[in-house]
């Protein structure tokens, strides 16, 4: 192997410096995960995520996307803290109750390459990202030794636990790899036995078209019924099998609050004053204003409002009942026919809802209607 142009702990101080808890080399390829990959696609356990087929080729081959890359250098933020919930309730995934990280973890993954290519490497020589990245990202980190491969899928550090915020650098350059991390999950199976939708279906397996964090963000339009019940308190996302995880304690940001933590991890102000009933009603100029900068606009403004309606439903507050049957006139049938699921569970056989069959166009939101007013 030929000598780098920059000692690996030069890349590694760099890293460091910059804000990153955990700085990794491995392979730029997936290894034996990209048949894994392969597997899962096949299954069509990614439910609608149709831009992983389109970039598969990519994925599990790196040089098709950056030619000549050799090496990953691999990187993770600890995001670790206090749950995220709405005034009220309505709970959000800890990674996304900060700063958007596709927007401040890219932001230092393209510093760290600026502040290489000045010390050293040569120009152009690397690229990388967070998420939008066309590689297999957890692979990556396993490869490297950011942590193991947990059995929910995810990967955990034996020395900064699993909420783990991942990105990397490809690189030309012929780094020394890093071992494997230490551990495993043994014969704990908490992640399995406390996902809500059943969505690991067995160890280092997940079906995402189940996992609430792809049904309260990737996918549109109508959420499955079964589901539905089971999404429970989740507004955006779920940490669920992360919480339940014997390793959390690991995390060093985890009892870390308000301002003493990172200003990209401090929540974002729609956490700390919205309500579910604020995001239910919310037109499309405050979604446009009030949520720049959050990660939850990957869901969309549809797809916010039909997660509260869900949540506002599971939480039994009577309430709620006035918003809800407001949004019985609105525009948007996915956001009418969740509503109606949600008042079917608060308020079976209402007038509002019977008012509401009579006059809605939809064929799938009179089915929400008609199997909300005769559910009790």
């Amino acid at each position: 192997m030929p000598a780098p142009r920059l000692p690996a702990e030069t890349i590694r101080a760099i890293a460091t410096e910059l804000g990153f808890d955990l700085v990794r080399f491995g392979p730029a390829d997936p290894g034996e995960h990209g048949e894994h990959f392969r597997r899962w696609l096949a299954d069509g356990r990614h439910g609608d995520m149709q831009y992983l087929v389109d970039n598969a080729p990519r994925i599990l081959d790196p040089t098709a996307w950056r030619a000549g890359v050799r090496s990953a250098i691999t990187l993770a933020v600890d995001y670790g803290g206090p749950a995220g919930e709405l005034p009220g309730g309505g709970r959000i995934a800890r990674y996304a109750t900060g700063r958007d990280y596709h927007r401040w973890l890219r932001e230092r993954v393209f510093t760290l390459r600026e502040r290489l290519e000045a010390a050293g490497l040569p120009f152009g020589s690397m690229n990388g990202g967070t998420d939008a990245v066309p590689v297999l990202e957890r692979a990556l980190a396993v490869r490297s030794g950011i942590g193991f491969l947990a059995k929910s899928a995810m990967v955990i550090s034996p020395t900064h636990g699993p909420y783990l915020q991942l990105a990397e650098l490809l690189t030309d350059e012929e780094l020394p790899p890093d071992p494997p991390a230490a551990g495993s999950c043994g014969t704990c199976t908490a992640c399995l036995d406390a996902c809500p939708t059943q969505a690991i279906t067995a160890p280092f397996q997940v079906d995402a078209r189940r996992c609430l964090s792809y049904t309260t963000i990737e996918q549109r339009g109508f959420a499955a019924p079964e589901l539905r019940e089971a999404q429970g308190d989740w507004l955006f996302g779920c940490d669920v099998c992360l919480e339940v995880c014997p390793f959390t304690k690991k995390s060093a940001r985890r009892s870390v609050l308000g301002t003493d933590r990172p200003k990209e991890l401090q929540p974002h102000r729609v956490v700390q004053t919205w309500t579910l009933v604020d995001v239910l009603q919310m037109d499309e100029a405050r979604w446009q204003s009030e949520f720049t900068g959050t990660a939850m606009r990957r869901a969309g403004r549809s797809g916010m409002r039909r997660n509260a309606a869900v949540v506002l439903g599971n939480r039994g507050d009577d309430r709620a009942v006035p918003a809800l049957v407001e949004v019985l006139h609105d525009e948007d049938p996915v956001v009418r026919g969740h509503a109606a699921w949600a008042l079917g569970r608060l308020t079976p056989r209402s007038e509002a809802l019977a008012r509401a069959l009579q006059r809605e166009p939809s064929a799938q939101v009179r089915i929400e209607l008609e199997r909300s007013f005769t559910s009790r």
